[in-house]
């Protein structure tokens, strides 16, 4: 994950893939018409157990808006019900409401404190503002209190390690569930593979002084002639270029690059990004020797390699969570990429840690982590606040369709290129200028980009709004705390 957890770190895409699926088990299409006859026969008085089984059905096939009405008329129907609360509770999750979804879980554990999914809810909430030990905690208990429900299960194996984590995940391929899809369980074989071939080696490991350090960021442009950052790096003495990806996990390159690296093949690997195209990208995970950028160096590293060429992105991308063990400044400005080491931490600790500082210390602001993915709150104008991810690889600022909708009349965008991982985003539209507010500051934003962002919010389990990229980003100096989940941006001109 992106944590200064030294044997979790290497995986976050697969683990990130697999968390935003387990999230919302059942992803088979609601027919409209069952739905629709479901709620007919609520208002026939129908008992509050059916208003919450309508909500589950709604909210699992992303009908987040029905879901909410329905949560809402059970709790009116039963405020006493802790499953009623516990239902809101994932509701609010999927909006990002996580103040108010954290008060529905507590409401829920008060009611009943054996109720699973509660604990369940209040541990995904420790896991993305940054409280990693009692996310474990609340893990366990969740598992422990219901050892059989699968979407439960997943979550606390995946946050095991050794043998115990490879057990668990065995155990649960053989479990019978029919609402896991052949890709979730296809994730889930090639998340084993690769854990079984590494036979207990750590990866990524520090193995240089761990101190203050700074790096060249240099100043890439892509064949489209679109401005983009990234560093040098030496992956077993062979020299790449890779953009510096904030939202990207870990290092993924190109085959060619791979191999003339010398990249050992792990596991089989499917890779997910922006784009249209039905078949997703192929590769594999493989095993570096050596990585070393700048004076900072890493013995087996892991990295994603796609079977295609990248035509943009020079020979692949390094994502920020790379670094997190640092304390990671981005410096647009004058170029430098500036490490500087975390107060309190030691390198390789394998231990969980909960954040250490407040969100609201000296210009800090909290981001919410969805694996390597950095959501910071935003506002739209004078809307109410929305999460976007913090991306340095995107080219553009963009906003979901949904939101964009609200606030402006958009126009089909036939000109505008975006292409992501997995090809061509078909669907572009453009929603005119517009106010982005984001940690202290205003920001007016030309021409944006919009598109419909279903697909990623629906990976993350959490209603994606946006995309902070590059246009906005380099105007400041990024400082990004992955422990503490908080980041700071300093404006020059200020």
């Amino acid at each position: 994950m992106a944590k200064p957890q030294k044997d979790r770190r290497g995986i976050v895409e697969i683990e990130a893939l697999m968390r935003g699926h387990w999230s919302r088990f059942g992803f088979a299409t609601l027919c409209a018409g069952s739905l629709a006859a479901g709620i007919g026969a609520l208002a026939a008085g129908e008992p509050v157990a059916e208003t919450l089984s309508l909500a589950r059905r709604a909210l699992h096939s992303d009908g987040v808006s029905m879901a909410w009405k329905l949560a809402q008329r059970a709790l009116a129907d039963a405020p006493d019900s802790a499953v009623a609360h516990e239902v809101a509770g994932e509701v609010l999750f999927r909006k990002g409401e996580f103040q108010q979804s954290e008060a529905e879980f507590k409401n829920a554990t008060k009611l009943d404190p054996n109720l699973a999914r509660a604990w369940w809810g209040l541990a995904r909430i420790a896991a993305c503002t940054s409280m990693d030990k009692t996310a474990d905690q609340y893990f366990a208990r969740a598992h422990d209190l219901d050892p059989h429900d699968s979407r439960l299960y997943v979550d606390w194996a995946l946050r095991l390690r050794g043998a115990e984590h490879i057990d668990a995940l065995e155990t649960f391929l053989s479990m019978p569930d029919p609402a896991v899809s052949p890709e979730e369980l296809i994730a889930v074989r090639q998340h084993l593979m690769m854990d079984k071939a590494l036979h207990g080696r750590k990866i990524n490991t520090l193995t240089s002084a761990y101190k203050k350090t700074d790096i060249p960021l240099l100043p890439f442009v892509t064949t489209q002639h679109r401005r983009t950052f990234g560093l040098e790096v030496e992956l077993n003495g062979h020299k790449l270029r890779l953009v510096l990806d904030t939202g990207a996990g870990g290092l993924v390159i190109q085959r060619s690059s791979a191999e003339k690296a010398g990249v050992s093949r792990l596991a089989s690997a499917t890779l997910h990004g922006f784009g249209d195209n039905a078949g997703l990208r192929g590769g594999y995970i493989g095993l570096g020797d050596r990585l070393r950028v700048g004076d900072v160096e890493y013995q087996n590293p892991v990295i994603q390699v796609s079977d295609q060429e990248f035509s943009d992105i020079q020979d692949g991308l390094i994502g920020a969570n790379m670094f997190s063990e640092f304390r990671v400044t981005i410096d647009f400005v004058d170029g430098k990429l500036r490490l500087e080491p975390l107060e309190g931490y030691r390198p390789g600790t394998e231990e969980s840690i909960d954040a250490t500082r407040p969100p609201d210390i000296n210009g800090w602001a909290r981001v919410y982590q969805f694996g390597h993915m950095l959501l910071l709150p935003t506002r739209v104008g004078d809307t109410r606040e929305a999460l976007f991810v913090i991306d340095t690889g995107a080219a553009r600022t963009l906003i979901s369709y949904d939101l964009a909708a609200e606030l402006s009349k958009l126009s089909r965008d036939e000109k505008t290129g975006l292409r992501g991982i997995n090809g061509k985003v078909t669907d572009v539209y453009d929603a005119g200028n517009l106010y982005l507010q984001f940690a202290g500051f205003r920001q007016k934003n030309l021409d944006m980009t919009s598109f419909d962002m279903w697909p990623q919010s629906r990976g993350m389990g959490v209603e994606v709004s946006g995309f902070l990229g590059l246009p906005v980003l380099s105007l400041f100096r990024l400082t990004i705390d992955y422990r503490d989940g908080l980041v700071k941006f300093d404006y020059p001109g200020r």
